[in-house]
């Protein structure tokens, strides 16, 4: 997986549009064997794509936060990570997974206690 930075201000969100669970994308169970959820990209250039989220690691002295992700299925020939349409998209899609997230309380934010 390849680790990227995602802000959401500045030149890399100047794309932002709103996307929607079960519109735009959905979330789909992994296999038995591992933990997680795939995300299967449902419109747009990246069609029937299927992602997995890796790390996430916020930066707050620099305002980012850094993501890996890679591609489980496509149905574009030779398509990888290192796409950088596909990691907007990866992004903005993030982007809307942690919004919903934070407004429907299914993710919670805490304080980092400093060493």
């Amino acid at each position: 997986m390849i680790d990227l930075k995602f802000t959401t201000a500045g030149d890399y969100m100047e794309e932002t549009k709103e996307y929607q669970e079960n519109v735009e994308y959905e979330l789909t169970p992994t296999d038995e064997s591992e933990y997680g959820w795939n995300v299967r990209i449902l419109k747009g250039s990246f069609v029937e794509t299927i992602i997995r989220y890796g790390n996430l690691a916020a930066n707050e002295k620099e305002d980012y936060l850094s993501f890996s992700f890679k591609v489980i299925q496509s149905p574009i020939e030779d398509l990888t990570e290192t796409n950088e349409d596909l990691q907007k998209e990866a992004g903005n899609i993030l982007n809307s997974i942690i919004e919903r997230g934070l407004q429907d309380g299914s993710i919670v934010t805490t304080e980092r206690k400093k060493n």
